[in-house]
């Protein structure tokens, strides 16, 4: 072999070793994102559910509150808190007033 047909297979020799060295990289750091942006997944899985069940507490605080003023706004009631609490009552005699 002549001394530049050594040098062209050596410079290809260099050239493939860096090329194997670059797909090398890219694929490790191609890994690296994905695992980084499976663990981005897992967390905001996580904030989802949490929001969820945040979500089911609040449903279930609300409809307690509207039971709750559904009993607060009842006949009955109002007319308790009237007589007790107000001293109020009745008239004995009710009077149509016309004009």
């Amino acid at each position: 072999m002549t001394k530049s047909r050594v040098k062209v297979e050596r410079r290809a020799t260099w050239q493939w070793g860096l090329a194997i060295g670059v797909i090398y990289a890219a694929v490790a750091a191609s890994g690296v994102w994905v695992a980084a942006t499976a663990q981005s997944v897992r967390g905001l899985f996580v904030a989802l559910e949490r929001n969820q069940d945040q979500q089911d507490a609040l449903l279930d605080e609300y409809s307690r509150l509207l039971i709750e003023r559904g009993t607060v706004s009842s006949y009955q009631n109002v007319d308790q808190v009237a007589e007790r609490q107000l001293a109020m009552r009745f008239p004995e005699a009710v009077q149509k007033v016309s004009r």
